[in-house]
């Protein structure tokens, strides 16, 4: 075929395959393998998948997989679940008498970026960023089970320091970044760093962060910030707990921001947030002791940048007195997915208010939501001197048959 078509036709044709095949093409050809490996190539493949309107609303979990009884050491597992009631069979949540029945294991996708267990900060583009304490730092695409570790910031940390993440892309110049923020325990002087993939280090950035008051809500790591229209959003408030407000960083111009909340939620004093992205808006969930009826509200940002565009969506109606949930995430398809208190992972569907049993255990605090998308990223991008090449299971497979085939031509 290589001998026959144009390489622009090649390209098209291999730009519109999934991963696991393209990954094997680059073995047919020096010419193939290098097409592959260009950034136009993984740049379009990205392109196609992300603009795939019957791309699957698959699931990301970062968990610690305790009742599966597996391997516990890979950094992050991910379970591709589709919430298609044509393809998957649900049944309805009834909370006293419904015993949901563990996955099997094969459903789970293990990445082994490290032997140790590490915290999901971010995700985009089918690559997660993950780190362990301050000072260890992966970037992470299953796909083509690769990763790569950041060398060591730039500032460290005392003992009583503490410090906040945000992960992103930057279109305008093809680069996903990371930015720090370190508070000095004890006073209101802050220090950020950035870390950008293109360069490959840490640097110190100008302008100091603002005093504020970053709310860090207990709950899975993907709603305590948001990367949502080239920035990254977290919930804070002033150091006096006066005023409630959002602080985004624009990866693109490395500049802080600040943004209303809605009016009702700005003065609430001991209220937590939760951040996400529903039906493709940026939203804001508040919860606390003070939940009206159990119910907990979905409020979300109709025109991104106009505070006066807040508007309550919906409510997320919990049975009253009954179990205590915890909010993991919103999927594509607008599905509410929450943990009850045995750990089990249920689908809110809002029209109906009814809960659907997932049949999946899990610990919330450890569960890392997103939707995944296979991309190629990284494949260009040199392992550093701390970095870590994986081969995937089915890589692995590929390669035992082949040499069995060779072992068999031999004799």
């Amino acid at each position: 075929m290589s001998n026959s078509l144009p390489n622009e036709v090649i390209a098209e044709i291999l730009s519109r395959l999934p991963v696991k095949s393209i990954i094997r093409f680059r073995s047919v050809s020096k010419t193939w393998c290098s097409l592959i490996s260009s950034p136009h190539f993984i740049a379009t493949h990205l392109s196609r998948a992300l603009s795939n309107p019957q791309y699957p609303s698959n699931l990301v979990f970062h968990h610690f997989d305790y009742p599966l009884k597996k391997d516990r050491s890979p950094a992050i597992s991910i379970h591709l679940l589709s919430l298609d009631p044509e393809i998957q069979e649900r049944s309805l949540f009834i909370p006293r008498f419904d015993h949901a029945v563990t996955r099997d294991p094969s459903d789970f996708i293990g990445s082994r970026c490290l032997r140790d267990c590490m915290e999901v900060i971010g995700s985009s583009n089918g690559l997660f960023c993950l780190t362990r304490g301050f000072d260890s730092y992966v970037l992470c695409n299953p796909s083509i089970q690769k990763a790569i570790s950041f060398p060591h910031p730039n500032i460290g940390l005392r003992r009583l320091d503490t410090d906040i993440h945000g992960f992103g892309y930057c279109p305008k110049t093809d680069d996903y970044k990371v930015v720090r923020v370190v508070y000095v325990e004890g006073t209101t002087h802050s220090l950020v760093e950035i870390y950008t993939l293109r360069s490959g280090a840490w640097r110190s950035f100008k302008a100091p962060c603002p005093p504020y008051e970053f709310i860090e809500p207990f709950g899975p790591t993907s709603l305590r910030n948001i990367f949502f229209n080239g920035a990254v959003h977290w919930p804070a408030r002033t150091p006096d707990f006066q005023r409630n407000f959002i602080v985004l960083f624009d990866m693109e111009d490395e500049v802080f921001r600040e943004m209303a909340m809605p009016k009702r939620l700005q003065g609430k004093e001991g209220k937590e947030f939760l951040m996400a992205v529903v039906d493709g808006l940026l939203a804001l969930i508040p919860y606390g002791d003070d939940i009206e009826d159990n119910d907990m509200p979905v409020w979300v940002m109709k025109e991104y940048g106009r505070a006066e565009s807040w508007t309550k969506q919906f409510d997320i109606k919990f049975e009253c007195g009954s179990y205590s949930y915890g909010l993991i995430g919103f999927t594509k398809n607008g599905e509410v997915l929450i943990t009850d208190e045995q750990g089990r992972l249920c689908s809110y569907e809002r029209n109906s208010e009814q809960f659907w049993n997932l049949h999946i255990y899990e610990i919330t605090s450890w569960l890392y939501l997103d939707t995944y998308v296979e991309s190629l990223a990284l494949l260009d991008v040199k392992d550093g001197v701390l970095g870590v090449q994986a081969a995937s299971s089915c890589v692995s497979k590929l390669k035992a048959k082949e040499n069995k085939r060779k072992r068999k031509i031999q004799m």
